[in-house]
C-alpha cells in the first residue's frame, strides 16, 4: 500500500512524514518544487506479534506501507493541468492524506497570508477535482474525434463515451469520483486513466496546542471516519465517499513535533496504516 501525503507548503507535511516513518527529513519549505521522499514502514499489529511469540519463527514479517511525502501541489496548479512529473507521483498512489494548516506561527509565513483551514482543504481538493475533470473533457472530446473519423471499435467508443459523461458530470457537480459506484467492468476500464479523486482521501487538519477542530459541517469534510479531539481518537460513522478528516492536536508544526510525551504515540497512530486500513 502506498500513502501520498499532501498539503500546500508549510502545512506540517513533513514532520507528519517524520512522525510516521520516524525519519529525519528536512522540514525546509520546497519553495515550489516537485519533491516526492518516500519511506517503507511496518504496520503495527498485535496480533502477528502474538502468533510470533507462540510459534517463535526464524522471522516475522509484518504488512507494510509505503508513505510519501510529496511538494509541488499548490492552488492553482491544476488550471492547465497538473504537471506530468507530479502527477505520475500521484498516480502512483494507493490513497492520499491531505495535510492542512490550522496552527498558527507568525515566524512561519502562509502561502495566502492567513490561516483557514477549511479554506485551504477546499482548495486542494479542488485542484484535484479539477484535475479530473480536464482529463475527462479531454477523453471525451478524443471519443468524438474518433467517432468522426471512423475505423475504431463502435461498440468500445459508445461505451466509454457513457462511463466518461457519467464522470463528467458527476465532476462538474462538483462531487469526487469516489462517490460514485462502479461496476467490475467500470473499475477495470477506468484503472489506467490515474483519476485523482477516485482514490480514498483522509484529511488531517494539523491544529495548534489547545486549538478547536474546524467545524466541517456542512462542507466536504463532513461525516469523517474519525476525530481526534484532545490526543483521544473517536470512532463515527464511514463516509460513502470512502474519505475523512482528522484532527491531530499538540503543535505538529514544520519544526518539528512538539506534543508531549503522552500524545505522540497518538500522534503516530491517527494517521498510521491501521486507522488509514479502515478506509
Amino acid at each position: 500500500m502506498k500513502l501520498g501525503i499532501i498539503g500546500l507548503p508549510q502545512s506540517g507535511k513533513t514532520t507528519i512524514y517524520n512522525a510516521l516513518t520516524r525519519g529525519n527529513t528536512p522540514t525546509t519549505a520546497s519553495a515550489g518544487r516537485i519533491e516526492v521522499h518516500n519511506a517503507v514502514v511496518d504496520v503495527p499489529d498485535p496480533r502477528v506479534t502474538k502468533l510470533s511469540g507462540m510459534f517463535n519463527p526464524r522471522k516475522t514479517i509484518y504488512a507494510k506501507v509505503t508513505y510519501a511525502d510529496i511538494a509541488g501541489l499548490e492552488a492553482g496548479s491544476a488550471k492547465s493541468g497538473i504537471s506530468g512529473q507530479l502527477l505520475n507521483q500521484l498516480n502512483q498512489m494507493d490513497g492520499l492524506i491531505l495535510v492542512v494548516r490550522g496552527f498558527t506561527d507568525e515566524n512561519v509565513m502562509h502561502p495566502s497570508g492567513s490561516i483557514d483551514p477549511m479554506r485551504d482543504a477546499d482548495s486542494m481538493l479542488t485542484e484535484l477535482l479539477l484535475n479530473d475533470l480536464i482529463a475527462v473533457e479531454r477523453k471525451l472530446e478524443k471519443l468524438i474525434e474518433e467517432r468522426k473519423k471512423g475505423g475504431t471499435d463502435k461498440t468500445l467508443n459508445a461505451r466509454q463515451t457513457e462511463l466518461f459523461e457519467k464522470l463528467n458530470k458527476t465532476l462538474s457537480d462538483n462531487k469526487p469520483l469516489r462517490s460514485m459506484e462502479f461496476t467490475n467492468d467500470e473499475h477495470r476500464e477506468l484503472a489506467s486513466f490515474g483519476l485523482l479523486t477516485r482514490k480514498p482521501i483522509l484529511t488531517v487538519f494539523n491544529m495548534g496546542e489547545g486549538q478547536s477542530a474546524p467545524d466541517v459541517a456542512g462542507t466536504r469534510q463532513a461525516r469523517p471516519p474519525f476525530r481526534c479531539v484532545d490526543g483521544k481518537t473517536r470512532n463515527g460513522d464511514r463516509p460513502t465517499e470512502r474519505g475523512g478528516c482528522g484532527c491531530l492536536h499538540g503543535g505538529i508544526r514544520h519544526q518539528g513535533i512538539k506534543s508531549e510525551p503522552h500524545d505522540q504515540p497518538v500522534v503516530r497512530s491517527a494517521a498510521s496504516a491501521n486507522l488509514l486500513h479502515r478506509w
